[in-house]
Order: structure tokens, then sequence, then C-alpha cells
């Protein structure tokens, strides 16, 4: 599904920030990227979402090459991914709900479509009460979990999360990588960079660590086939919150059964509405 094969990056100033890299993420894999600062992890996550280009070797992600993707064709290959940023990127002007709905409306939604979608996302995650509320009246952790109702809005293949608990306490860490957790278990693609020792201890998963722009460690050895207890993960959530994480899967599994209509991709970048 994504691949990356001998692929290197160089800024004009000199810098190299990745340096051979050779790397393979199946459909439906959750993924730990590590490293420290610097170490090319955002530079990684930049070509994935083609906002950079790699100097060279090639980057196929969906049986498509971004070596050579038109500028025009960007923007429908992006629908493919969504995006959690650990400084939440919401539109201060904008309540939680529309926050939402914009990430369809870019995209030509319906707005019957975006009416009956966003409360029901909104909803499984914990948010349905605060759609009429603006972000600067969110907690941390509620900014975040609007962030990811905003990438899993359209359906996304895969999600591309880039330090999301980087603003939050550790329970509210451990909440939102549980959410992410059962999205991966649906079928989508979890790709996560973090800093937390404690969340790659936890969360047994793929561990990717770059240093010096190059993939120093691909460890599979700490995935973990039994699900973690609640005791491990959730400690003192409260129960809105645990229902919230538990009805993540059955969300997307539902959605998927029942959208009616979907935006699919044309020759040289056209879409039909059906």
């Amino acid at each position: 599904m994504i691949e990356f094969k001998n692929v290197s990056k160089s800024y004009s100033n000199g810098t190299k920030a990745l340096d051979g890299v050779n790397l393979r993420i199946e459909q439906g894999e959750f993924v730990f990227i590590v490293g420290d600062s610097g170490a090319g992890k955002s530079t990684l996550l930049k070509i994935m979402m083609r906002e950079e280009v790699a100097s060279e070797g090639s980057v196929v992600i969906k049986n498509r090459s971004l070596n050579t993707m038109k500028k025009r064709d960007i923007p429908y290959f992006r629908r493919h991914l969504g995006i959690v940023f650990q400084d939440f990127r919401l539109i201060p002007n904008m309540t939680v709900y529309d926050n939402v709905a914009f990430a369809m409306r870019v995209i030509g939604a319906k707005e019957k479509k975006i009416s009956n979608r966003v409360p029901h996302v909104l909803g499984r995650v914990g948010l349905a009460e605060k759609a009429k509320c603006l972000p600067n009246e969110l907690s941390g952790g509620e900014q975040q979990r609007v962030a990811l109702a905003r990438a899993i809005v359209n359906n996304a293949d895969i999600i591309i999360a880039d330090e999301p608990t980087g603003n939050v306490d550790t329970k509210r860490s451990f909440e939102i990588v549980e959410m992410l957790n059962q999205i991966n278990a649906s079928g989508t693609t979890v790709i996560m960079v973090t800093h937390s020792e404690e969340l790659v201890r936890r969360f047994g998963r793929r561990i990717i660590t770059i240093k010096d722009g190059k993939i120093v460690s691909d460890d599979i050895s700490n995935i973990s086939v039994e699900p973690i207890a609640d005791s491990q993960v959730f400690g003192d959530l409260d129960i809105a919150s645990k229902r919230a994480i538990r009805e993540a899967d059955e969300f997307i599994r539902s959605y998927n059964s029942t959208i009616e209509d979907s935006t699919t991709e044309q020759p040289g970048g056209e879409t039909d509405e059906q």
C-alpha cells in the first residue's frame, strides 16, 4: 500500500533529511514512527502527503507514483488521507460542527450528506454536545478529538497522525491512541509519529525508528495479539469516553455499509458525484 524504495530527500541548504529509506507498510497496519527531533520523521510524513517530493528513489501509495503525480491530481490523492496534527489546526472562528463539516465541503459533498454525517462522527468521538462550541471553549483533549473527527469524516484509507498527543495529558493521550486503535481495527491504515515511549510500550504495534534520515530499526516484536485491558489504558476515564472509544469501530463499519453517495476519481483528476 505504501512503499518507499531507496528514498532520499535533500534541501537547497544542503540538509539531507532522508537517506536511502526503504519502507513498506501494508493496508491495515498500525505503525509508530519514532526518533529524535530532526531525525527525518516529519519529512517522511510530508512525502507521504505529497507536500514534498523525494530527491531520489520512488514512492508509491495506493498503486500511484508520488514522484510523477501531477499537481492537479494531488487534491484527489489526498482524499484518501486523514491528517491529525499536534497543534490541532482547527479554524478558530468555526464551531466544532463546521470544522468537521469543512473537510466534507472542500471535496464537494452535498449538504444533506454533511448534515447526516457530521453529527454521527461527533457522537462517535464523544463530542455530540459540543457541536456548537468554538475551539477555544474546548480542552486540549477535546480539540484533538475534533481533529480526529475531521480526519475520519471522509472515510480515509490512511490516517497520518503527527504527534497527535503532544499537547494533551497522559490520560487523554491513551484515549486518543485507543480511538486510533479502534479505527485501525476496521482496516484503516494508521501511521503515528510520537516521542512518547510510554505510548509505544503500552500499545503493541510495529515500531520504525529513524535516526539521521535513515531507518535504523523496524521492530515487529512489540506487536500484541491480545487487546490491552481497560485498566491498563483507560485508567479513570469517564464512562462516556470509554463508550465513545468502543463505538469508534462500529462507526467506521456502519459508515462503509450505509453511505449512499461517494466521490470517485476519474482519469485526468475529474470527479463524478453519484
